[in-house]
């Protein structure tokens, strides 16, 4: 009797075993299925939602698509967990925290990720354009996750973080009509302002391979007093990048040839 107790623990231990290897190879079936489910929920998901959506605002879509994503695959792997015998609420309470965790130490991080989002929802610029940003004036060559990425008319190349961008003013000065820029003429109070302007106008003019089709220069008179005349000479140019080297242009050109009005006077 004894010797077929000794003898039936040993197989009851082996079938015990193989019970709980078929039952774990189930639960872990049956937890890839889940997240295959959940995959191709995701996929049928956005694709309803780029039809219903995208044609009226694509980048709009993009974002709803990839957050509806994200949910559908987080809820696929949390109830695949749970059929592996895990309890629902602790893996809740445990993602909570390290969900909240992970957002205090990468606060920085996560503010510059949902500041891009942002800025590719909001599309206030694209690579390409010319912007200006606290000061900083330059090309959009890059946006990444972190940083958008500015060469400026010096070829230096400037990284702003989004969460910047999305807290300060942007200006966007690539437009249809190009970029207008104004260089300031001071000149002696004694010229004759109208021959002045003529001079300052056939510069412009000179230059019209920089300016914008069918733009023509103009000059304003900004201040005078009982000593000088202070002008600017507006021209639309092309080319932002530039815009310092037609201003020095001008100046070189209009200080020669008023110099010549002052030796005749």
């Amino acid at each position: 009797m004894e010797e077929e107790i000794e003898e039936y623990f040993p197989r009851a231990t082996v079938q015990f075993d193989a019970l709980l290897q078929s039952e774990f190879l189930r639960r872990l079936a049956i937890f890839g299925v889940v997240l295959v489910v959940a995959f191709v929920a995701s996929k049928i998901v956005g694709v309803l939602i780029w039809k219903w959506w995208g044609t009226n605002s694509p980048k709009g879509a993009r974002q709803a698509r990839r957050f509806s994503t994200w949910l559908i695959m987080l809820g696929g792997i949390l109830v695949g967990l749970e059929q592996l015998g895990l309890e629902l609420n602790i893996l809740l309470v445990i993602v909570t925290i390290g969900g909240i965790m992970l957002a205090i130490g990468l606060r920085d991080v996560l503010s510059s990720i949902a500041s891009h989002e942002a800025i590719v929802a909001s599309d206030p610029f694209k690579i390409g354009d010319w912007i200006q940003i606290n000061g900083i004036f330059g090309r959009v060559v890059d946006v990444t996750l972190m940083d958008t990425i500015l060469m400026t008319p010096d070829n230096e190349t400037v990284f702003i973080p989004n969460s910047k961008i999305t807290r300060t003013i942007v200006i966007n000065r690539t437009t249809p009509g190009g970029t207008r820029i104004s260089v300031p003429i001071t000149v002696d109070s004694k010229h004759d302002l109208a021959e002045v302007e003529k001079i300052l106008l056939e510069i412009g003019t000179e230059l019209s391979e920089e300016l914008v089709p069918e733009a023509k220069p103009e000059v304003r008179a900004t201040s005078i007093d009982s000593h000088s005349v202070r002008l600017a000479l507006l021209l639309r140019i092309n080319n932002p990048a530039r815009g310092r080297l037609i201003a020095s242009e001008v100046r070189k050109r209009a200080k020669k040839r008023l110099d010549k009005i002052r030796i005749r006077s």
